[in-house]
């Protein structure tokens, strides 16, 4: 007993000696910052080449670290892309394919991410991170165990579902704090209270490092927007648009002030900042800009999940523009490990609660902190997969993409020369073709679960006229007041 008082009285000043100096103490880890928008058109960022919306305050994250412009979603709407954002696996590895519906088959607990698929926030949870959502969650609300506190969330304000109206009001609302309605209106406009809840969350005094997954329903439908924002595009003749580039602005400004908040608290160089859209932008519901990408949300083509994405870590990432392809799933695998934690290894099989591991899951993250360093010379991810049951999948490999729509015959592109997908060239390369259709079949054998629940008969409809609009593959002009995509004559 002696001797262990001692050794604790040798240890005792040495540990305080560590504290003091700083020289033996582990680095905090960063906070992170999740930022979504909600269907924002690929182009409509002026760093992106907008020519309509101006976007100082996005540009200026853009300019502090990597913009990667070719980002992708794991699927080309709302819910399953953030399925995979949560899990950093496809969700139609454990049938979460489509947006989120509830037919009297499905099981109420089948009706979200299954409980026993581990999410980002859980995992960041048990590494001692201080977690938040703000906005908009549409990952299940069946049953308690779907909500967000229940999956790794320590706050919760937003919604459930997918979508909400811009100005709500005590009577009419879905919001949630925690598990309760609120009990005011905090401001008017949805926009700008989600950003004041973001700001509160990342400014309350914590000695643990924070994620925070701030999840904006901007632009989303319903179309409505400020009069301020709305005033500073009273040029623009097509309401749709002009009501979607109003909240384009509203979305730059509330960004800004946040990273002006983080600036204010010390915060912004022990942030890793992530921003991007959950899937491509809706031309036909919006009026968004995909351009120079040909398609919509909904879609296989680039326009339906090519996404802006940008990451900011001022003092780490040095300012530049990535071009290799890389997936929103890496999200995952990027905050696990930046916070001190060992992310699963992709690709592989991964032994999980009891299941041996040749029957485990496999995941599909990858941590992206090399490659956007510049300490990687490689490509992050040999291919891309997606799939939506009754809509269609495709695969990218390299440069090259197979798109297989259900309303159409395969199509084969290439990106490198071809960024529109104007060009066909599956009659050229037939054997290139077939090649990466048996590499596609091949993946989709490796799924684990059919899809829980599909959507609805009339948006697989929907879904086929997207591929036959003729979409704006150019910015529109500043004043310009043309319908940003038509139908072809024998379907108008």
């Amino acid at each position: 007993m002696q001797k262990l008082l001692a050794l604790i009285a040798i240890a005792l000043p040495l540990a305080a000696s560590s504290v003091a100096t700083g020289q033996d103490a582990p680095a905090r880890p960063p906070n992170l910052l999740l930022i979504v928008a909600d269907d924002m058109g690929y182009g409509d960022l002026s760093c992106q080449g907008s020519l309509q919306i101006a976007t100082p305050h996005i540009d200026a994250l853009a300019a502090s670290g990597v913009r990667c412009t070719a980002a992708y979603v794991s699927g080309p709407v709302c819910a399953p892309s953030r399925a995979g954002l949560m899990t950093g696996r496809h969700g139609c590895r454990f049938g979460f394919e489509h947006n989120l519906s509830y037919p009297a088959h499905v099981v109420d607990a089948f009706a979200g991410i299954p409980i026993d698929e581990p999410l980002l926030p859980e995992r960041l949870h048990d590494l001692g991170y201080r977690t938040g959502l703000v906005g908009k969650w549409h990952l299940g609300s069946s049953v308690p165990e779907h909500h967000p506190r229940a999956r790794g969330f320590d706050f919760f304000f937003g919604m459930l579902g997918g979508h909400h109206d811009y100005w709500p009001t005590l009577e009419k609302n879905t919001l949630l704090r925690g598990e309760d309605p609120p009990k005011e209106i905090r401001t008017p406009y949805l926009t700008d209270w989600f950003t004041l809840e973001a700001i509160d969350f990342v400014t309350a005094e914590n000695d643990r490092p924070w994620f925070l997954y701030l999840a904006y329903n901007t632009p989303h439908t319903p179309l409505q927007a400020t009069p301020e924002d709305l005033a500073a595009f009273a040029h623009i003749q097509n309401v749709a648009r002009r009501k979607y580039c109003a909240m384009q602005r509203c979305l730059d400004r509330k960004i800004g002030e946040l990273m002006s908040a983080l600036e204010k608290t010390g915060q912004r160089e022990r942030t890793i900042t992530v921003f991007l859209s959950d899937n491509g932008g809706s031309v036909e519901a919006s009026h968004a800009i995909n351009a120079p990408l040909r398609g919509s949300k909904g879609t296989f083509l680039e326009g339906g999940i090519r996404v802006p994405m940008i990451w900011s870590w001022p003092g780490h990432l040095s300012p530049r523009i990535y071009d290799r392809p890389v997936s929103a799933l890496d999200v995952m695998a990027t905050f696990v490990t930046a916070a001190g934690g060992t992310a699963p290894e992709p690709g592989t099989r991964q032994q999980r609660r009891g299941r041996p591991a040749q029957r485990g899951p496999i995941y599909d993250s990858v941590n992206l902190m090399p490659f956007l360093g510049g300490t990687s010379d490689g490509n992050p991810h040999e291919a891309l997969y997606w799939r939506m049951a009754l809509r269609g999948s495709a695969v990218r490999v390299g440069n090259w993409k197979l798109v297989r729509p259900n309303s159409q015959l395969p199509q084969l592109y290439d990106l490198a020369n071809d960024i529109s997908e104007m060009n066909d060239r599956i009659a050229a390369k037939p054997e290139l073709a077939a090649k990466l259709l048996r590499r596609l079949n091949a993946w989709e054998a490796t799924l684990e679960r059919n899809p829980v629940f599909v959507s609805a008969p009339q948006w697989s409809s929907y879904n086929a006229r997207l591929y036959d609009m003729d979409y704006a593959l150019t910015q529109p002009l500043p004043d310009e007041t043309r319908n940003l995509w038509r139908m072809p004559p024998a379907r108008r």
